[in-house]
């Protein structure tokens, strides 16, 4: 979605008009989940927040959207920070417990070693072989098919540690795959 039809989108629910609101949610309401499925960590609060984040843009979020800031990154960073305040309301951990299951969207990349991740095993079960922070990011750029640049304003952090993270996470993966593969 361009910019500019996200802007008509924007008025139209400024309007009441819940078109726009169905269309910003066909276009992004995967990469909310994935956005909110990455910080909660469960698949039932995910989308418990997903639809409240829909329900806020609808009732005041789309007031407090300024334009030319780039649409995906006000979404994703805002729903980043409902799922933060979720967490400290909850006072939650954010360590998914073992026997927790997880339900991934479909992912969005067709590179290689994510390829390979997605056929071979299970996402959660390639993704237990990664540190907390590579998982995260690996999610936010899989799932939520967002760029290093967004991730790192997303997160908060230097966008070449962003990068250097989702190597390391592939490379991980990479060989993961193949001590998989072997047995």
């Amino acid at each position: 979605m361009t910019d500019s039809l996200f802007e008509s989108c924007i008025g139209q629910i400024r309007c009441g008009d819940k078109t726009g609101l169905r269309k910003i949610y066909d276009e992004y309401g995967k990469i909310i989940y994935s956005v909110m499925l990455t910080a909660v960590k469960n698949s039932h609060d995910a989308e418990d927040l997903t639809s409240d984040f829909f329900l806020k843009l609808w009732e005041k979020l789309a007031d407090t959207y300024k334009s030319g800031g780039g649409h995906k990154r006000w979404l994703t960073v805002t729903a980043h920070n409902m799922a933060v305040d979720f967490l400290r309301r909850k006072n939650r951990v954010q360590l998914v417990s073992d026997d927790e299951e997880q339900d991934f969207p479909e992912p969005v990349s067709d590179e290689n070693t994510e390829e390979a991740v997605i056929g071979s095993m299970s996402v959660k079960e390639a993704l237990e072989c990664l540190k907390d922070d590579e998982r995260e990011i690996v999610n936010l750029k899989l799932y939520a098919d967002l760029t290093f640049k967004d991730i790192a304003f997303t997160l908060n952090k230097p966008i070449g540690t962003v990068a250097w993270k989702y190597r390391t996470a592939l490379s991980k993966l990479g060989k993961y795959i193949k001590e998989v593969q072997k047995l």
